[in-house]
């Protein structure tokens, strides 16, 4: 695994995690990653609490610089923008002050509502609940392409209270595609965020291998991987079992950034 850059990973700069950068790097080297981006969470209008998923860059950024020297594991400067309807000026106001290595944007609320408290479900089946967030997810990876990576595409799949969960490309076909062609076009990445595929509410969500598939299919190389830690415990979680899954489907790369510019490995 020491070739390999974990894209996707949460400081003690987002609330949510209680991983500082520095046991993020020492834990890193104990195994063997290359690097680590530290994509810290900004997401403007959030339901309930505007300014609880926000932090200053610069702060970050500043103690990033100052664990990467005595660190022998690259250290990565990152965001993860939470893309809504209602903040795209915000957001595009806030990022113009900073510079970062990895943009990750990433679909965190469904008109209004945080699927993580189980209330965007109710009412809804599996396949209208799965669908409505992929439209969203189109519609923004449209109207705002300043981005690198397109974060977990399944997060909706990871705190659904059904039985079985996993977004099939057969079941929204169109509007994957309409995801995939926008991040070919523009040269932008699909995520695989190994976050998802954990035990949570008694299941284990299930990747479709089609997903993939298609998108290399249609001409995407450009891959991510991420395991969206919170805690150094997960950093680099199942890395090699999802490399494994992209070799037996003729990818020969992932990717990860340096000021905004794809760096290929060969897997």
């Amino acid at each position: 695994m020491n070739k390999y850059v974990d894209t996707h990973t949460h400081s003690s700069y987002s609330p949510d995690s209680r991983m500082s950068i520095a046991e993020a790097a020492e834990y890193a080297l104990d195994i063997g990653l290359a690097g680590v981006t530290f994509t810290d969470h900004l997401d403007l209008k959030a339901p309930g609490d505007n300014l609880k998923f926000a932090f200053d860059p610069a702060e970050q950024q500043a103690e990033i610089s100052e664990v990467a020297k005595k660190s022998p594991v690259k250290l990565l400067t990152g965001i993860e923008i939470g893309l809504q309807p209602c903040n795209l000026t915000e957001i595009k106001e806030f990022l113009s002050k900073f510079s970062f290595d990895t943009i990750i944007a990433s679909i965190h609320f469904v008109d209004g509502v945080d699927p993580y408290e189980g209330e965007y479900y109710q009412g809804k089946t599996e396949k209208d609940a799965y669908l409505r967030y992929l439209e969203i997810m189109a519609e923004m990876v449209v109207a705002y392409p300043d981005f690198d990576v397109l974060g977990h595409y399944d997060y909706i799949a990871r705190y659904a209270p059904y039985k079985t969960r996993i977004i099939r490309y057969r079941d929204f076909a169109d509007v994957l595609d309409t995801i995939f062609r926008s991040l070919i076009y523009n040269g932008k990445s699909l995520e695989i965020n190994t976050n998802t595929y954990r035990l949570r509410n008694g299941a284990i969500p299930v990747l479709d291998r089609d997903i993939l598939l298609r998108y290399r299919e249609l001409g995407g190389e450009i891959i991510t991987l991420g395991s969206d830690a919170h805690s150094k415990e997960r950093l680099g979680e199942e890395f090699e079992n999802f490399i494994t899954i992209l070799k037996s489907m003729g990818y020969k790369y992932v990717v990860n950034y340096e000021k905004r510019k794809p760096l290929f490995t060969a897997i």
